[in-house]
């Protein structure tokens, strides 16, 4: 009799990771460095105007690309009830829960010595026990609102969780992948309809709608990619990157004809990306090499750590009285290379430790004094 392996099978696509690393740094590096509010403009506005003006939208393309990651590493697994839903949640937990509790104790530091020296938080308000508790429980933002709230760019992560949830429960239940898709469609349009509606209920708001939206949109389109031999994939892929090139044009010249730019980039724009860069095999190759690789194996800390990075820049310059000009290079040169630094530090030297602290805190231990009969 064989032992049936149900160890997973090692699948890797570094161009999602390439893209994983460019949109965390778009977010960290040009939208949120509006948190500095820079006194003269916003330094390499000129080269890159979009980054900073749609620069949230690669939260859209973190949720998809989150979907397909999820459906490449365990959709077999469970369809066909290898793991549980224990081990699928205590997974995640272990992946996101140790660097956001960590970076969510060094904000909380770092705003109190901030708060100290000038009676307010930085950027962000709703500093205190409540919302800590929401924090904690991963349900900080879209769960009872947007109420921003210290490490506040972590939010995707909580509406990650409750995305993995309905990932779980509908491959679980359904018989196939045939089926999984039509829930993942009916999924789309409810998230849609979500962020459509306007509403601001708990789950059920806009932020809510957008996750789930885009996490199911990345799960259809791993369908398409696992299914790519059964059409000309590369022809298609050149199609998408042509109407993503068109969206740019038309966004960057006459932005009047775009309409919703964000629905236009969750349901057209991102998802057609995605598509060119896996069936273009230049495109992939180009997104595939290792620094752009690199930087997604530190996506998920760059976002966590990038806004502590902030609160501790903006608290060395209140109490040193430096006076630093956010509009210039240099500051911006120094920010980039201190989130990239402390992201490398983590992930080589802290995360270890910081898993081992919070799950072994709690862990049984085994007693070596058992007696034997």
């Amino acid at each position: 009799m064989t032992k049936k392996n149900n160890a997973p099978k090692k699948i890797h696509l570094g161009a999602i990771d390439g893209m994983k690393g460019i949109g965390a740094c778009i977010i960290a590096f040009f939208w949120h460095y509006q948190h500095f509010k820079p006194q003269d403009g916003s330094p390499f506005f000129s080269a890159f105007p979009m980054s900073y003006k749609y620069g949230s939208f690669m939260v859209e393309l973190f949720f998809m690309l989150s979907g397909f990651g999820m459906m490449l590493g365990y959709s077999e697994r469970v369809l066909e009830h290898r793991i549980s839903f224990r081990d699928f949640i205590v997974k995640r937990l272990r992946k996101i829960y140790p660097p956001f509790i960590f970076f969510t104790l060094v904000t909380i530091i770092t705003e109190l010595a901030y708060y100290h020296k000038c009676g307010t938080t930085f950027v962000y308000g709703n500093f205190d026990i409540q919302h800590l508790i929401y924090n904690l429980l991963l349900m900080q933002d879209g769960f009872f609102g947007k109420d921003w709230s210290f490490d506040a760019p972590s939010w995707c992560i909580s509406i990650c969780m409750l995305c993995y949830l309905l990932f779980y429960f509908i491959l679980y239940r359904v018989k196939n992948r045939r089926h999984a898709c039509y829930a993942f469609f009916a999924a789309v349009l409810a998230g849609t309809t979500i962020t459509l509606s306007g509403v601001n209920y708990p789950v059920w708001n806009e932020l809510v709608g957008r996750g789930i939206a885009c996490f199911f949109i990345g799960a259809i389109l791993f369908t398409v990619y696992d299914n790519r031999e059964r059409f000309r994939s590369q022809r298609l892929g050149y199609v998408c990157l042509a109407a993503v090139v068109l969206s740019y044009l038309v966004l960057r010249f006459k932005p009047e004809f775009m309409g919703d730019f964000r629905m236009a980039f969750m349901l057209g724009i991102a998802p057609a990306l995605i598509i060119a860069v896996l069936f273009i095999p230049w495109l992939r190759t180009v997104l595939g090499i290792h620094p752009l690789t690199y930087l997604g194996s530190l996506s998920i800390v760059i976002y966590l750590v990038h806004f502590p990075v902030q609160c501790v820049i903006k608290t060395i310059d209140e109490y040193a009285g430096l006076g630093l000009s956010y509009s210039t290079k240099a500051v911006w040169l120094c920010y980039a290379a201190a989130v990239l630094i402390a992201a490398a530090v983590y992930r080589h030297l802290l995360a270890d430790l910081t898993e081992k602290a919070l799950f072994g805190f709690f862990r049984k231990k085994n007693s070596s004094h058992a007696k034997t009969s």
